[in-house]
């Protein structure tokens, strides 16, 4: 049984889908090159803004002094109505000297513990925490409740 083969020139297959293919990967790479690109310009281009460091800038100390007597004069009220028991009021103090000591000096005493109060050295701020530890932690006290609301208002009253 004779076989006839005719084999064909190579020269003779379609070029197209080598072009094609050829092509599409150059195309690929192009497109891959142009993020790349754009990402490095547009973080280049794109710059943060830093947040300004806030300053500590206290408001006027007679503003601030007459502000926190005011609180104190409310929970001193609330005390005498018998809306807060001897506890609450000490916290309530305590909160109020804190927070006062903040707006005068920048510093977060609302934040520190007795010693570090201590350590930065406000003895008549730490002094008067102190005395409110005993009140507002103990299960019975014998400090007067209305002489904690005259030592809180003195120590604000005679801040320099």
């Amino acid at each position: 049984m004779p076989i006839s083969v005719d084999l064909q020139d190579p020269f003779s297959y379609s070029y197209l889908p080598i072009v094609i293919t050829i092509a599409a990967i150059v195309a690929s790479v192009i497109v891959l090159v142009a993020i790349i690109i754009l990402r490095k310009r547009l973080k280049g281009t794109v710059k943060v803004k830093k947040k300004k460091q806030e300053v500590f800038k206290p408001r006027n100390k007679e503003e601030i002094r007459k502000d926190y007597l005011g609180k104190i004069d409310k929970i001193e009220q609330k005390y005498k109505d018998g809306s807060m028991d001897v506890r609450t009021t000490h916290q309530e103090l305590s909160a109020v000297v804190r927070m006062f000591v903040h707006d005068m000096t920048g510093i977060n005493a609302q934040n520190f513990s007795l010693n570090e109060l201590k350590e930065q050295k406000i003895t008549s701020i730490s002094g008067l925490i102190e005395e409110f530890y005993n009140p507002e932690f103990a299960l019975r006290t014998d400090k007067e409740t209305n002489d904690s609301i005259r030592d809180a208002r003195t120590v604000i009253s005679s801040w320099t």
